[in-house]
């Protein structure tokens, strides 16, 4: 009895096992046979659409791994991307139930029809996205999925007037080819994951937009804004410590003979960060680079500043001794009366009259120093006025 009973055990469960696995097992026959029957007739060449007037539909998303590079001296971004694509294949659907509940097959590239699409503004040459693996995953309902990813490179109209602190705008346009908007229609996801910046720059907006004109395909805008504190540490600060440091000229004596010198430094220091710049920016004629114009007008007022310096010198070495202009020579006077005590010898009596004293002539050698001090208050009070303007323009 107990052995009958084991018996009807060990049957129950192999008709269970055979009707759980057995009947509508997949196997590579299976699948193998599937992808024959949707293929037999297949051309890859047509749209997969029975009506022929309807559009393919291609619903569009688009993330960035990362910000690649942004060059502004060739005007170039890049960006490691990719795309997820879907459409639907009115070829390529099959009841699953009547097919051992084969939900998926894989099939080449060569073998359906897929979009062709493009980097309309590519920094070299033209190319359209590849399939990198050669395979697409279609399901039973048609949808294929698509994920082509690259590091995508174009060209960038980038504006530099305001740098460091300035915003730039970069469009990346993909164009589909052999087709218009009424063939194929991209539907695009407005959300683009995983935008990170660089340490250089912050990603402000990222938008899908439409192409002008009727072109087909989309644009993605990328507004990106830079980060400043390390130009303003590198650059700017040095800037602003050199200009002031420019004028303490007017501090050292002319009788040292280190005026020149010192006016000379500071403006090949000043040439110095001027080709530093020209090296790292693009070669625009058609706007200015405020950064730049700041170091030519710090350029001009150290020039204006050496010519002072030599004028000093040169009226110090030939008309030392000379009156000022403004002063001619007895109008200072001390108003002091000075005791004089004469002697005289006949009759031996010493008398002391009241005389008073000479006159001191006010010259260019006892004035300089007034002078430097009066410069040096003009272009400090300059120097700061300018500064101000300057910031307030560049921040605005």
């Amino acid at each position: 009895m107990l052995y009958i009973r084991y018996l009807l055990i060990v049957d129950f469960t192999f008709l269970w096992m055979k009707g759980s696995f057995g009947g509508d097992c997949t196997t590579a026959e299976n699948v193998t046979s599937l992808r024959k029957a949707l293929l037999k007739d297949y051309d890859p060449y047509l749209r997969p659409r029975r009506l022929q007037e309807d559009p393919v539909i291609i619903n569009a998303s688009f993330g960035v791994s990362r910000l690649h590079d942004l060059n502004e001296k060739e005007r170039k971004i890049s960006i490691l991307g990719y795309f997820r694509l879907t459409w639907i294949d009115e070829f390529l659907v099959w009841d699953k139930d009547k097919h051992q509940n084969i939900s998926d097959i894989v099939v080449k590239t060569d073998d359906i029809w897929w979009p062709t699409i493009g980097l309309g503004n590519p920094i070299s040459d033209f190319e359209t996205m590849k399939n990198t693996y050669g395979i697409f995953q279609v399901s039973f309902s048609g949808v294929i999925a698509w994920s082509p990813g690259a590091l995508f490179s174009v060209m960038c109209d980038m504006k530099l007037q305001k740098f460091p602190f300035d915003t730039q705008t970069c469009d990346f346009v993909f164009v589909v080819l052999g087709y218009t908007k009424k063939d194929i229609v991209i539907n695009a996801n407005p959300d683009i994951l995983n935008v990170q910046g660089t340490t250089e720059w912050d990603v402000l907006e990222t938008k899908f937009l439409e192409l002008p004109g009727g072109s087909n395909g989309l644009k993605i805008r990328f507004t990106l804004r830079r980060k400043p504190y390390f130009v303003l540490l590198t650059v700017t600060m040095p800037l602003t410590l050199l200009s002031i440091l420019n004028i303490f000229v007017f501090l050292i004596p002319v009788e040292s003979g280190e005026k020149t010198s010192y006016a000379i430094s500071t403006f090949l220091a000043y040439s110095i960060y001027l080709s530093v710049m020209g090296s790292s920016l693009p070669d625009d004629a058609e706007s200015i680079v405020y950064m730049t114009l700041y170091i030519e007008v710090m350029m001009s007022l150290s020039v204006l500043i050496m010519a002072l310096v030599i004028i000093q010198i040169r009226l110090i070495f030939y008309h030392g001794d000379d009156p000022l202009p403004c002063c001619p020579e007895n109008s200072v006077t001390n108003e002091e009366d000075t005791d004089v005590i004469s002697i005289d010898l006949n009759d031996k009596s010493i008398r002391k009259e009241n005389e008073p004293s000479k006159s001191k002539k006010r010259t260019w050698s006892n004035s300089m120093a007034m002078i430097d001090r009066i410069l040096f208050a003009f272009f400090f009070l300059s120097l700061c006025t300018f500064n101000t303007l300057f910031f307030s323009l560049m921040l605005r």
